[in-house]
């Protein structure tokens, strides 16, 4: 009879460990635990360790993409087929001009954003890490569209992020331009 007991308490043991492990791998690998590990690295100020979690690039060239005039404004008429072509050749050079200067520019991206982050107060940085904990997240396979809402302003802030496929790591890839701009004029 003993030996029954022990042996059903080692079984049960092993699958709560197993069960456990099987937790704890999936938070890891979700978008949450990368929002919460970029808002810790923010408080520790290990601005290496939070930059594995924004792909800049990628960043400025969606932002590129979406601040350039969509085709889908256009009105019908006898010259429209011809302003089309125009308008998306047009379109394309800003792409290819917007993505090669983001990759020239990641760098100094990087450093002004850096800047801005260390100069947050401690008030600020628990802010983010609320916003961070509290996040609306949809996850759609290797995406995920992000809301975190400001606590002093309750002013949505939405994004996009990723799941890389080599790490695994969730990355910000796109940040949503309008918010930015609201962002950008409040802080600066």
């Amino acid at each position: 009879m003993r030996r029954r007991t022990l042996l059903v308490c080692l079984i049960a043991g092993i699958l709560v460990v197993v069960l456990g492990a099987g937790l704890y791998r999936s938070w890891i690998a979700s978008p949450r635990y990368a929002l919460q590990r970029m808002a810790l690295d923010l408080k520790t100020r290990n601005m290496d360790q939070l930059f594995k979690y924004v792909n800049i690039k990628a960043i400025a060239n969606n932002l590129a993409e979406s601040a350039l005039p969509n085709s889908d404004d256009d009105k019908g008429g006898p010259e429209a087929p011809w302003d089309r072509k125009t308008q998306e050749m047009g379109r394309h050079l800003a792409r290819l001009v917007l993505s090669n200067l983001s990759g020239a520019l990641e760098k100094q991206i990087r450093q002004m954003m850096e800047k801005y982050l260390l100069n947050l107060d401690n008030r600020q940085i628990l802010a983010i890490a609320t916003a961070a904990t509290t996040a609306q997240i949809e996850v759609q396979g290797d995406d995920a569209r992000v809301t975190l809402v400001d606590p002093k302003t309750k002013e949505p802030f939405h994004f996009q992020m990723q799941r890389q496929p080599k790490s695994g790591t969730w990355q910000i890839v796109a940040v949503n331009y309008q918010d930015l701009k609201k962002f950008a004029k409040r802080e600066f």
